[in-house]
């Protein structure tokens, strides 16, 4: 499970990705966890044990006593606690579990109480070894002098320091021609004229915009922020029997489910947002589920012909971790205006942010509350070879929901 933080508990996530730049999970604290002190490790705090070597679950004996015990340290106010873990596995069902040894304690000393929202991540201490770090959301969250302690300084600023100057230079100089010259605007005109006087070459490479660093996000309105575009897979789903060729499943996904109208007569449509089934944010029938458990975000929707709701495509954690991770080390978020002289667009840059170090746990967050949804954007041939377009598929989050995705945010005055 997924726990969802409270709007307090989100303010100290980001005040802690200041200074940890490592993936975290959530507990949410019952009396059952601490009086038996016995809580479920789910998937995405299993994975973060395995992939800095700490514990493998899988390999595990069933029992308490044959689980790996580990020296953890539980952050409180000014104080460093060390304490003792024990990931096991139970002994009839072999469920993953792990304690803390002395929470009790700490309920009595009240540094912990019933409700609580533990953050547990890993950091590596002076020796080099990973250490599980716990800090209470909740209450007695630690001071910045420890989190800078534990988890040391952000890094980053060396690319910065040389991109902002370059954008403030552009900013103060007023209007700048449209790169490709006349016509109506597209929505990536002023990036690309952004980029263009940066002297950055437009491509489709997954790497971050300048020195493989920072990517820049420009846009002119009030829209979704595109966070980076990435295929979902199809395996064992309508759409790979529809179709044997992987390379054309995205194109069959349009064919299949898509729509007539107005827009592309004589074509198959698909232009919908999809969001969280709470609220799916379109009339089609799909939504965005988190499957924990099998590490995936699945695309569910309703088969046309079956009228079955079924997973109709999904994304591998792996996949969309290693994708946001690729193109936003850093993002400088700018705000740009425009006026048209003649028939030739003129774009200004107003405001600029710059966000570090996105957060995979809270992505996934953000997709089950629905502040970051998947756009299907595009076009097909109902039949025969597959003539048509894709607009560019892309995960997209609202600007509101920016400063939780990236934690630490820092606001750019481009004109002085």
């Amino acid at each position: 499970m997924i726990f969802e933080p409270y709007k307090d508990e989100l303010t100290e996530i980001n005040r802690i990705h200041k200074y940890n730049k490592n993936e975290y999970t959530l507990i949410r604290l019952t009396s059952t966890m601490i009086t038996k002190n016995n809580i479920d490790a789910n998937a995405l705090f299993r994975d973060l044990l395995l992939n800095n070597n700490l514990v493998n679950y899988e390999i595990l004996i069933n029992g308490g006593n044959n689980g790996v015990k580990l020296n953890a340290k539980f952050l409180l106010n000014n104080l460093k606690f060390d304490v003792k873990m024990n990931f096991y596995r139970t002994a009839k069902r072999g469920d993953r579990r792990f304690s803390i040894y002395g929470i009790k304690k700490l309920l009595e000393m009240k540094n912990v109480n019933v409700g609580d929202l533990l953050y547990l991540s890993v950091a590596k201490m002076e020796d080099g070894i990973p250490n599980v770090i716990i800090i209470n959301l909740t209450n007695n969250s630690p001071s910045e002098h420890e989190l800078q302690a534990i988890f040391g300084i952000d890094k980053i600023a060396d690319s910065a320091s040389r991109l902002i100057p370059m954008i403030k230079t552009i900013a103060q100089s007023g209007y700048y021609k449209n790169s490709k010259g006349s016509g109506k605007i597209s929505p990536k005109d002023s990036g690309d004229t952004l980029e263009f006087l940066l002297g950055i070459k437009t491509n489709n490479s997954p790497e971050a915009d300048f020195e493989g660093q920072i990517e820049i996000k420009t846009k002119l309105a009030k829209t979704l922020d595109t966070l980076f575009t990435l295929r979902p897979r199809f395996e064992d789903t309508t759409i790979a029997k529809y179709e044997n060729s992987d390379r054309n499943r995205v194109s069959a996904f349009a064919r299949y489910y898509g729509y007539y109208s107005n827009k592309h007569v004589g074509n198959k449509n698909l232009y919908i947002t999809i969001g969280a089934k709470a609220a799916p944010q379109n009339s089609r029938g799909f939504f965005l589920e988190v499957n924990e458990e099998c590490r995936r975000v699945e695309l569910w929707g309703k088969d046309p012909i079956t009228r079955q709701n079924e997973v109709t495509a999904f994304w591998l954690f792996e996949d969309l971790k290693k994708e946001i991770y690729r193109k936003h080390p850093a993002t400088l978020w700018v705000k740009s205006e425009a006026r048209f002289v003649d028939d030739i667009a003129e774009f200004c840059y107003t405001e600029a942010m710059l966000s570090r170090s996105p957060q995979f746990s809270t992505f996934l967050s953000l997709i089950k509350s629905g502040g970051i949804t998947y756009d299907w954007r595009g076009y097909i041939s109902p039949e025969g070879a597959y003539k048509g377009k894709n607009h560019g598929n892309a995960w997209r989050i609202r600007s509101k929901y920016r400063e939780h995705l990236f934690g630490n945010i820092e606001v750019i005055n481009l004109l002085e």
